[in-house]
């Protein structure tokens, strides 16, 4: 008894000889990679980043020179702070100095 198959309208349509060669053909591609980085191409990568580089170089040093000024500056303003009000305490000590000998000379 003969076997009757039944049509499936999921199955693939069988393919002619020359839709197998391209169907190999892009799957080599995908899976074969047929050109390299050109020349050009890294020369154009290079001098990009050369560019960026050139561009960010000043703004990275501008940053951290003003960072450390203005380290400087807090440190001095703080030492400006603390000179002020040493000050302070000398004229109070003078202000005392001078009281006592004031009173000392009108007592003797």
């Amino acid at each position: 008894m003969a076997q009757t198959q039944l049509f499936d309208p999921f199955a693939p349509a069988p393919l002619v000889e020359s839709e197998k060669e391209n169907l190999l053909d892009e799957v080599k591609e995908v899976w074969e990679p047929t050109s390299r980085l050109s020349v050009t191409t890294l020369m154009i990568a290079v001098l990009g980043m050369l560019l960026v580089s050139a561009i960010l170089m000043p703004k990275i040093y501008l940053r951290n020179t003003i960072y450390y000024e203005s380290r400087d500056v807090t440190k001095l303003e703080h030492q400006f702070a603390i000179l002020k009000q040493e000050k302070e305490l000398l004229k109070a000590k003078v202000e005392a100095i001078r009281y006592k000998n004031q009173v000392e000379d009108t007592l003797f």
